[in-house]
């Protein structure tokens, strides 16, 4: 039942039909239209500033009833040995039997391998019912650590499963596993709940601030969205929640605190700082997750700042000979996330990048879903775009916003100072092979454009383009990745040459096509190899479920991370005002 005080937007979310909500629902994006029958009147609204009512009727377009997310979930995994968090033990029913006038838990403890303390009353009363009754053939006993958390009637050593979940700002992806075998049985995506309340980690802070219900709300939308992931995979492989025992989760600062129901005003102020960098242990029953009542919730810990599990996970993954030498290693998203250094010592730093690279902000902008422009090409004067699921577009996404900007420079379009051309102005500087171009140039709103699709070409019978007020919001982007990398490797004492490699890490990332970054001075562009490291916050969580080595590897990293505030740097603003520039730096 939604009340009469919901939006929309907030209706469709609850009913699984999430709208974007690129300005946090202020009412400035306009990305949550929608058409409604309200008084036998149709008409169109925002989804974010209409409230329901009684006899509304919402109607959604195809597309937002099956959007499907492009969501990055591939990972590659570096070889460890198996030995998960949590184990389960079956000791037969003949070896139970308790010597005389001493303790059934103190004989169960010589049984086990590892040094079980006293469990919770809950357990022992659990133990007393069942320990001595005649038809059982043993008892399993799951434990994390050095603690006891369930048993069970006998052998059920072979269900016993676990989640590794990379919570992204945007998105959520859920790697499913059986603990007994080390087999990953499924991989769970969906958009983050939160995206309805905000694009990015500052309106979702200050959601929290200026409602007393915003926080319960943000964590009550995370739970739900891992907990239909759960549901998804229990359905998909018959299995019971209560034999998922594991949860480890990464995830940027904010996503760890909003998680949590960790109060996060004093993170979105400065000096930023969190309630614990710690690794936090919860149980299931804690946070309402539909797993076993008991089952260990581990979120990783952070580094510092807006630097969190997520950035610590990236690092976890990496093989041991990726941390010989130096490099650079380049989060991509709405906030950036960067680290440079060697096996002995890493500097750390974030930049607020903004929505723009991931299509937030942008007047066709929108996340990569089916009808999102992904790749931009301009040949021989003709405009050629690349559209995710082969269908007519409807918008662009960051990946084909920075091709779109790239191809622009090159031809001449815009400007190194990022000025889009006028139709006359770039007739009279366009070599003839691109003359073609300038027919795409247009004022529209009282802002210049490039038209990248005609109405004929939409899917939507709307033109599809590129207005000035976009391209400022890239060079807006660029430059705080591209300052953040040149001052982190100032502050670490060595120059860019030094450098041995540039690895760029998440979702964004892996889709971008990196000469084209480093071409517009996106990404530094130093001489080194550069490559893509896929979702490797998703290969180092589920590494830390999988891993002991890797799980006691966790604190040893974030002990040789330092985080530093690139904004307190004197040199901070007078570097991003000058690497706003485009300077074809590939």
């Amino acid at each position: 039942m939604i009340d009469e005080s919901e939006t929309i937007a907030s209706a469709c979310a609850f009913a699984g039909f999430p709208l974007d909500q690129v300005c946090g629902g202020r009412g400035t994006c306009g990305k949550c239209k929608v058409e409604i029958i309200k008084n036998g009147e149709k008409r169109e609204v925002l989804a974010c500033q209409e409230k329901v009512s009684d006899e509304l009727i919402v109607l959604l377009n195809k597309d937002q009833l099956s959007k499907k997310l492009s969501i990055l979930t591939e990972s590659d995994l570096i070889p460890v040995e198996f030995e998960p968090a949590v184990k389960k033990v079956f000791i037969e029913k003949e070896s139970l039997k308790t010597p005389p006038c001493s303790g059934d838990w103190e004989n169960i403890r010589t049984l086990l391998d590892a040094d079980i303390k006293t469990p919770s009353l809950e357990l022992l009363q659990k133990l007393s019912n069942i320990l001595h009754k005649p038809d059982i053939n043993g008892i399993t006993f799951t434990y994390w650590n050095n603690e006891l958390i369930d048993l069970d009637v006998n052998n059920t050593s072979k269900d016993l499963y676990g989640f590794a979940i990379d919570v992204g700002t945007t998105t959520v992806v859920a790697y499913f596993y059986n603990l007994h075998t080390g087999e990953r049985v499924g991989i769970y995506s969906a958009l983050n709940g939160q995206v309805s309340e905000g694009a990015d980690v500052i309106s979702r802070i200050l959601a929290c601030i200026n409602n007393p219900s915003g926080l319960a709300k943000l964590q009550e939308k995370i739970l739900d969205t891992i907990n239909q992931l759960i549901e998804q995979a229990v359905n998909e492989h018959h299995i019971d929640n209560s034999d998922i025992y594991y949860v480890a989760l990464c995830g940027n600062s904010a996503m760890q605190h909003l998680f949590l129901g960790l109060n996060p005003e004093y993170l979105g102020k400065s000096p930023f700082t969190s309630t614990t960098t710690s690794g936090v242990v919860a149980k299931a029953k804690q946070l309402n997750i539909n797993i076993n009542p008991n089952a260990i919730v581990h979120f990783l810990p952070l580094i510092g700042g807006f630097v969190g599990a997520d950035t610590l996970a990236v690092l976890l993954s990496l093989p041991e000979a990726d941390h010989m030498g130096y490099r650079l290693v380049i989060d991509l998203g709405t906030n950036g996330e960067i680290v440079v250094g060697n096996k002995d010592r890493m500097l750390a730093a974030s930049t607020a990048a903004g929505p723009a690279l991931e299509g937030g902000g942008i007047q066709f902008g929108m996340r990569g879903t089916t009808g999102a422009i992904e790749r931009v090409n301009i040949q021989n004067g003709s405009v050629n775009v690349k559209v995710i699921g082969g269908v007519k577009p409807v918008g662009i996404c960051g990946s084909g916003l920075i091709d779109a900007v790239a191809e622009m420079l090159r031809v001449g379009i815009i400007t190194e100072t990022g000025k889009l051309l006028k139709k006359e102005e770039y007739l009279n500087t366009c070599p003839p092979e691109y003359r073609a171009l300038a027919d795409r140039l247009e004022t529209i709103n009282g802002m210049n454009c490039f038209v990248l699709a005609t109405e004929e070409q939409s899917q939507n019978g709307q033109k599809i383009y590129i207005t000035q007020k976009d391209i400022r919001a890239v060079q807006l982007a660029k430059s705080a990745i591209y300052t953040g990398c040149n001052l982190l490797v100032q502050e670490y004492g060595i120059k860019p040459e030094q450098i041995n490699e540039i690895l760029i890490a998440g979702a964004f990332g892996n889709y971008i096509d990196i000469e084209k970054g480093q071409y517009i001075g996106l990404l530094p562009s130093w001489g080194v190899p550069t490559r893509s490291i896929g979702n490797a916050a998703g290969a180092g969580v589920q590494l830390f479920m999988l891993s002991k080595e890797i799980r006691e590897k966790a604190n040893d990293i974030q002990r040789k991370v330092t985080h530093i505030e690139l904004a307190a740097s004197p040199h901070f603003q007078n570097e991003f005002v000058k690497n706003m520039k485009f300077s074809r730096k590939g």
